[in-house]
């Protein structure tokens, strides 16, 4: 598992685990996981742009937002300073100042990685991390999981145990079918594990090897084209949107339509109920296809997106709140932004728009998912809260698979001209 996703995983469960009950006796089994997630959070709070002392006051603040004690601030600082993280100056045995030399999030994140890899880790905590990422993917039967553990070089008694100290913690979900047990990552399945479990069943194991592959391309692929999915057989491309495996994001524009690719786990690792609206997913989903739309679809004379470097740049520039442009792309592939209120656009010349995001957490979501191929959100949640609270509504790709898209009449695309009309010159609708 690479660090970054270790770091990830360890950082979440230490989230979840720290709001039981401390005398909970299954607790003892992962303080290692505890004590690597802490420090990771804390740390989360501590990384600056450039090297920066931070007062003892300021970090007593930052540790207790981190869900960091009083009496854990010392042990946690120690763990960063030994990983190189930061410096300490002591006042008696107290912590402070506190200098740090941390300077990005993934950087943080994979520290996590290294603090637990370094500290006295049970086999139940290190084979949980295999549970949680094998059920991250897809639901699985307990023996399909036990078998990931096992392959990974655990007894078949420390996997048994480790599923049942994970159930009674809640690292995981378990739903019955019949007389087996389905263990499943609510985050990711929340809806509909038993569905997807079902048709996983059926599929030969060549064709469960597909399944895996054409996840693996679009795990490191986020928005990918639809087009790139025709060379695997084409009912299992259809199994895995129908059962939501995968999403398709269509994208209408005057200039062609297309069709792009995502996967659930994009909005990124979790452990419990999303705290990620899915009108907010939604809306990210649609900006990089958007943006996608632009790279494999767009033409070099209305603004085509030729690299992703230059893909990057230009979400950058939206992240800073500039006009982006003028160019013809803007004014047409962008319409379903616009009209959900992610972006505003203003008229140039020759029939070219500018465009400005007004959604800046949008972006800075689309920016994650582009960089580490996750949304990786604030740590303390307090951003996806914010997030979750906006009006929901949104129901692309899922409604693609309920529905069949309405066929757009000139009546249709008159009324949705004078719908962005009315959006970009602030105009009564007529």
């Amino acid at each position: 598992m690479e660090p970054f996703e270790k770091g990830t995983w360890i950082v979440n469960s230490a989230k979840h685990i720290t709001r039981l009950r401390t005398n909970t006796p299954e607790l003892s089994f992962f303080e290692a996981t505890e004590q690597a997630g802490k420090a990771g959070l804390l740390l989360a709070r501590l990384v600056s742009r450039s090297q920066e002392v931070i007062p003892a006051a300021k970090v007593k603040i930052f540790a207790r937002e981190a869900g960091v004690t009083a009496g854990e601030v010392s042990s946690c600082l120690h763990q960063l300073k030994t990983a190189g993280k930061v410096d300490l100056s002591l006042d008696g045995i107290k912590p402070k100042d506190v200098e740090v030399y941390c300077f990005s999030g993934k950087d943080a994140i994979q520290t996590v990685a290294e603090l637990f890899t370094n500290a006295d880790s049970t086999e139940a905590e290190n084979a949980s991390l295999i549970s949680l990422e094998r059920t991250f993917h897809a639901p699985a039967y307990s023996g399909e999981v036990i078998e990931s553990i096992t392959q990974a070089g655990f007894s078949s008694q420390v996997a048994a145990q480790t599923l049942q100290l994970q159930e009674t913690l809640n690292l995981i979900k378990v739903q019955k079918d019949g007389s087996q047990a389905l263990f499943f990552n609510e985050y990711a399945f929340a809806d509909n594990p038993l569905k997807i479990a079902a048709a996983l069943k059926g599929l030969s194991p060549d064709e469960k090897q597909t399944v895996e592959d054409i996840q693996e391309l679009l795990q490191h692929s986020p928005g990918l084209s639809f087009d790139a999915l025709h060379k695997f057989p084409k009912h299992i491309v259809s199994m895995m949107e129908g059962v939501g495996l995968l999403d398709v994001m269509p994208v209408h524009s005057p200039y062609g339509k297309a069709l792009f690719v995502t996967l659930p786990q994009h909005k990124g690792i979790s452990i419990g109920a999303s705290p990620l609206s899915s009108d907010v997913f939604h809306k990210v989903k649609l900006m990089l296809s958007c943006l996608r739309y632009g790279e494999v679809k767009s033409g070099s004379q209305r603004g085509k997106i030729h690299t992703t470097e230059k893909l990057m740049n230009i979400v950058n520039k939206l992240n800073r709140l500039e006009w982006m442009g003028p160019c013809t792309a803007i004014g047409q592939d962008y319409q379903l932004l616009e009209g959900d209120g992610v972006i505003e656009t203003k008229p140039a010349s020759s029939g070219m728009c500018y465009m400005k995001l007004r959604q800046p957490e949008i972006g800075k979501l689309v920016h994650q998912i582009i960089e580490f191929n996750v949304v990786v959100g604030d740590w303390d949640d307090n951003n996806l809260k914010i997030l979750g609270s906006q009006p929901t509504g949104y129901d692309t790709p899922e409604s693609r698979r309920t529905e069949l898209l309405a066929t757009t009449t000139p009546a249709v695309e008159s009324a949705r001209n004078k719908l962005l009309q009315s959006l970009r010159t602030g105009s009564k609708l007529k």
